[in-house]
């Protein structure tokens, strides 16, 4: 098997009904939403393979993404040769096809596959592995975010503030904070924020989001306001003196929100991810020429995920993750080097940047605002503040942002 790009085997969502031996699902086949929380038993039968794309950039014809969110526009297309060998390994390795999309910062196609009951999943893999066409193979990763509700705190406003929920966000009047944002709104930044689905009609967040995208299954009811994104956002870009809610640590930041986590049930505060949703969004967020990536989450050791990390690292983006808390399993990719890792310092990590992460006020869903805690919501608080250091110091690299952030 050959390692020129990055490549990756990832388990996936299999629409019902929408997998057919040697050929994809049908595109924009509608997701059984119920579905969402995959067994272990299912996850293990899909696959993603990948292979060298010699046609990414050229003008194409067709786009199968079966069901997940996004336009061929927004991602690149799958061309007619990419999608005859993604059918050729179908047929040659008896396994499904389910969806194909160019991961055009890697130079590679990936396609999704499930393997039948019918057929030894370990042959299979044993066969792609020595398969002159693909370059590399790895199993399925899940990630979660990593925040919970605060239920014992309660909204108290002061209508004396521009903002009268402003004097509750403790996180951001503390006097580094302050005197950072005094001098700087992270104008002309732009961060990526890879997380659930934003309100973007929240009033506190209303004109804040430059760019919503889907790169997840959508819900039955289609409403991709979700509640983690949503609070994240709020963290991250709140408006500041409209006379409602709260204020945004980098307000005038430009916010590109990919959703590419999706809500263990409606309104649900805790969510999943895969490696084939954050790939998807993470080649967005490098394509799109973002300054900052925001990634409240964690999870497993990802190869496809690490080589589209160390990318955006490489073209000088700030990539800014989550780490794990007490008895949770994870770390990737906080723990990669050069991504600068946020916790609450009671993980017992010294490389970590230590931000706010209890109590945490911002805005939910249906015009609404609760508290909340964990490192999803310390994450953002360092991405905003970045934010604002490199609107002052658009010269300064991570490394140089990080040891200020430790001070």
């Amino acid at each position: 098997m050959r390692h020129i790009f990055a490549a990756t085997v990832i388990t996936l969502l299999c629409i019902a009904g929408g997998c057919t031996a040697g050929g994809p699902a049908t595109p924009g086949a509608d997701i059984d939403y119920s579905r969402l929380g995959d067994t272990p038993t299912a996850a293990e039968r899909r696959l993603l393979v990948t292979f060298e794309d010699r046609t990414i950039g050229r003008t194409v014809s067709a786009n199968a993404q079966d069901g997940y969110g996004g336009s061929g526009a927004a991602y690149g297309s799958n061309s007619d040769w990419s999608t005859r060998v993604a059918r050729t390994l179908a047929q040659r390795h008896r396994i499904q096809m389910v969806a194909q999309w160019p991961v055009t910062e890697l130079g590679v196609s990936c396609v999704v596959y499930e393997v039948p009951a019918t057929v030894d999943i370990a042959q299979v893999m044993q066969a792609l592995a020595h398969d002159e066409q693909v370059v590399s193979a790895q199993p399925m990763q899940s990630f979660n975010v990593m925040g919970t509700i605060d239920v014992s705190a309660r909204l108290q406003a002061d209508p004396a503030y521009g903002d009268p929920y402003f004097p509750l966000q403790t996180s951001v009047n503390t006097p580094h904070m302050a005197e950072w944002r005094k001098k700087a709104t992270g104008r002309g930044i732009r961060i990526a924020l890879i997380d659930t689905g934003v309100d973007t009609d929240h009033p506190d967040l209303r004109g804040q989001i430059g760019h919503s995208e889907n790169m997840a299954p959508e819900p039955a009811d289609h409403d991709t306001a979700d509640r983690h994104g949503t609070a994240v956002a709020g963290v991250l870009s709140a408006k500041p003196d409209n006379g409602i809610g709260i204020a945004g640590i980098a307000p005038d930041a430009e916010v590109l929100a990919f959703r590419a986590c999706w809500p263990e049930h409606h309104s649900a505060l805790a969510a999943r991810c895969n490696s084939f949703t954050l790939a998807l969004a993470l080649n967005q967020a490098i394509r799109m020429d973002s300054h900052i990536i925001n990634l409240s989450l964690s999870g497993p050791e990802d190869p496809l995920l690490r080589k589209l990390v160390q990318r955006a690292l490489d073209k000088g983006i700030i990539v800014i993750a989550a780490v794990p808390g007490k008895g949770q399993p994870g770390g990737f990719p906080a723990d990669m080097p050069g991504v600068i890792a946020v916790g609450q310092g009671d993980e017992s990590n010294a490389s970590e940047v230590v931000a706010p992460g209890r109590d945490i006020l911002t805005t939910v869903p249906r015009d609404s605002y609760d508290f909340m805690t964990g490192n999803s919501f310390a994450t953002p608080h360092v991405a905003g503040l970045a934010a604002l250091m490199l609107e002052l110091h658009p010269e300064w690299q991570a490394a140089q942002i990080a040891e200020e952030l430790r001070r």
